[in-house]
């Protein structure tokens, strides 16, 4: 009898602890750290389907300021993976010994294969070597937006160069019927598009090579090419009569107000020259394609070049789970739900990414110009971005909002102060 109570409590204690076994497991955690951003759902229904395929647990936590929270946070030791908001910050995270080389997870191979040079040159340490991210996501910049009925009033021109767009503004404006909306008032930050016109016209009219020079500022803002650049903007916005409001409304009005001036019929404004971020801002009762559209900034001898911005995907952690998420995250079959959304908004940085599932036409028609760009090596990253923080996000926007509000005439001067700043 006494056997018999033996082994009926053995019996017992093993059937609890498989019990236990089933019902308390928890697969581990991968917890990734980032930014907010707009379509935060569609991420992280990407990766409920990640963590169902690959029974683990993970969970997006947003900061309003990841670089920091990672090196100051109290949470930062449970971060595994982490998306960061710029390449410059990349680099900074990874020769500080915060991440791990992306070498961990993915073979020299596949990252030469699905990562333009561009891509892997602006997150790899000048220092050691490593690259510490994959640009997850793109964004692109330089982009005309119009009016399509406006648009279609003038003729539907097609445009093969910057001066082509300069010349036809000059011979189709007069008093009262400006073709441009050109506000980039934006608080402390004013200036941020122009340095967006200046990078979409150093990389069309003066090439990748003096565009990488410029962003790493090996040449100097008195150089010849990137005062001409300069200049050329000017060859835009100070024709009499061709900006809304004229030149003296640029730099003073809220940049928003493109978007909404540019579909409404009391305004003769055709174009803005913006980034993908114009199609937040539309009023919700216009439609892409419809009442707006867009066309790439045109280039002759640079023609599928592109200028944007992105997200890097980087690796805090080396375990196992985390670096399994990290190689889906950057798979080609990454973000087939999220693009087959009808509002969808993601861009691969993966140039062999799977595009088949777009279900949007924005989208499809910004990818394809993204993709075009990635497969010539004409992809090139928001300069302003890549720069030293004080130049990029400080006195080059100083220097451009005076040259907007000065002119030619201090050219000279205002390329000096910035040289000074070097």
């Amino acid at each position: 009898m006494e056997l018999n109570n033996k082994y009926l409590i053995l019996f017992i204690f093993i059937l609890v602890t498989v019990i236990f076994s089933i019902f308390g497991y928890s697969p581990e955690e991968v917890v990734i750290a980032g930014p907010y951003f707009p379509q935060i759902e569609y991420f992280e229904n990407e990766l409920d389907l990640i963590s169902a395929d690959l029974n683990i647990k993970i969970k997006y936590v947003p900061y309003s300021d990841i670089e920091t929270e990672i090196i100051e946070g109290n949470d930062s030791n449970n971060f595994d993976l982490a998306i960061i908001p710029n390449p410059q910050g990349v680099v900074n995270l990874g020769e500080r010994g915060y991440l791990y080389p992306i070498s961990i997870a993915l073979e020299k191979e596949i990252i030469q294969n699905n990562y333009s040079k561009h891509l892997q040159e602006i997150t790899t340490s000048d220092e050691d070597g490593e690259t510490y991210g994959v640009l997850f996501r793109l964004i692109p910049n330089s982009l005309i937006w119009y009016d399509v009925e406006k648009y279609n009033q003038l003729g539907s021109p097609e445009f093969e160069s910057f001066q082509d767009m300069v010349s036809f503004t000059e011979a189709n404006v007069y008093k009262d019927s400006p073709l441009w909306c050109m506000d980039i008032e934006s608080g402390a930050s004013t200036g941020w598009i122009a340095t967006n016109w200046l990078e979409d016209i150093i990389l069309h009219e003066q090439g990748p090579s003096v565009y990488d020079e410029w962003f790493q500022q090996e040449i100097s803002p008195q150089n010849e090419k990137i005062k001409q650049s300069i200049s050329n903007i000017g060859e835009l916005i100070f024709i009499k009569d061709a900006i809304y409001g004229g030149k003296e409304r640029i730099i003073n009005k809220e940049f928003r107000n493109n978007f909404r001036n540019l579909v409404d019929s009391n305004n003769k404004c055709v174009f803005s020259w913006s980034g993908h971020f114009a199609g937040m801002y539309f009023p919700d009762d216009k439609n892409y394609g419809s009442d707006y559209d867009f066309f790439k900034f045109p280039s002759t001898e640079n023609k599928n070049a592109i200028v944007g911005i992105g997200d890097s995907l980087v690796i805090l952690s080396s375990k196992s789970d985390s670096i399994n998420v990290f190689n889906s995250l950057t798979s080609n079959s990454f973000g087939q739900d999220w693009i087959s959304q009808q509002d969808g908004m993601f861009i691969s940085g993966n140039k062999n990414s799977n595009i088949n599932k777009i279900n949007s036409p924005m989208l499809l028609k910004e990818t394809l110009l993204v993709r075009n760009a990635l497969n010539e090596d004409l992809f090139r990253y928001d300069a302003s971005e890549l720069m030293e923080r004080r130049i990029g996000a400080d006195y080059l926007l100083l220097a451009l909002r005076e040259y907007i509000s000065y002119g030619n005439l201090y050219i000279n001067l205002i390329t000096q102060e910035l040289d000074s700043q070097y």
